[in-house]
């Protein structure tokens, strides 16, 4: 059997795994703050000539097999709707909002906030939201995100500062799901000076439909290739023990 085969079987199972990152970015369409993956891929180069029994000359001509080698994260800002709630906020411009957690400080651009029975600050997913000074605890009624990042109560007592921060490379940041991201070991944060917010607001996601539809119509046809190919290929074999048996 020739290794056709299992190039094609490595293309089919490549599109397999894009198809699910497509489906997953469908699914989060109108999920608050959401980045739609992108599948990366990696080629792999059999070599046919050999110096030494076992072992390939480098550059030498050969089967081309394609696998998937994890996803990354369009890092793309979402439309920005207007929700009316005093602590929703949206980020317009570079920047994520620091969030604390038990495995570490996670960085977001979800900016759906909400007060606990604790009075903090925190995520929907209950994570307190971190200032200037660290979490934000608030006093008074009327809480409220101002466009600076303020937490003010009906008063204008001001409660905390929103910490917003960047990375010089974005790509030391990966997703830890429900809209979440992780910095690289060793890798810190810069504040922000002066970001600007969108009071009463919140970032989409940067999902397009119709684009992801497109593609995946694309994907299911060149999987359905794969799989011709595939079949093509077996019936050869089969036919070639056949004549062999005869």
């Amino acid at each position: 059997m020739g290794s056709n085969l299992y190039i094609s079987t490595s293309g089919a199972i490549a599109r397999l795994r894009q198809l699910d990152t497509l489906a997953n970015n469908l699914a989060n369409t109108e999920s608050t703050g959401f980045k739609a993956d992108r599948a990366i891929f990696e080629v792999a180069l059999e070599a046919q000539l050999d110096r030494e029994p076992g072992n390939p000359t480098p550059g030498a001509a050969g089967g081309v097999y394609v696998g998937v080698n994890g996803t990354d994260f369009d890092r793309a800002p979402g439309p920005i709707r207007n929700t009316g709630a005093p602590l929703d906020v949206a980020l317009d411009g570079p920047g994520y909002f620091a969030v604390e957690a038990p495995e570490g400080e996670r960085y977001t651009r979800a900016g759906s906030f909400a007060i606990d029975r604790d009075n903090q600050l925190v995520t929907i997913e209950g994570r307190a939201v971190l200032g200037e000074g660290g979490p934000i605890v608030v006093s008074g009624s009327g809480i409220h995100i101002r466009s600076n990042g303020d937490v003010a109560n009906a008063q204008g007592v001001v409660s905390g500062t929103l910490r917003i921060v960047d990375f010089e490379d974005p790509s030391v940041l990966s997703k830890t799901g429900n809209g979440m991201l992780r910095a690289a070991n060793g890798v810190t944060p810069e504040d922000v000076d002066a970001p600007v917010l969108i009071e009463k607001s919140l970032e989409g996601s940067n999902v397009q439909p119709v684009v992801e539809l497109a593609a995946l119509m694309t994907l299911q046809r060149a999987f359905e290739a794969s799989m011709q190919a595939m079949q093509s290929e077996d019936q050869a074999t089969e036919r070639l023990i056949q004549e062999m048996s005869q």
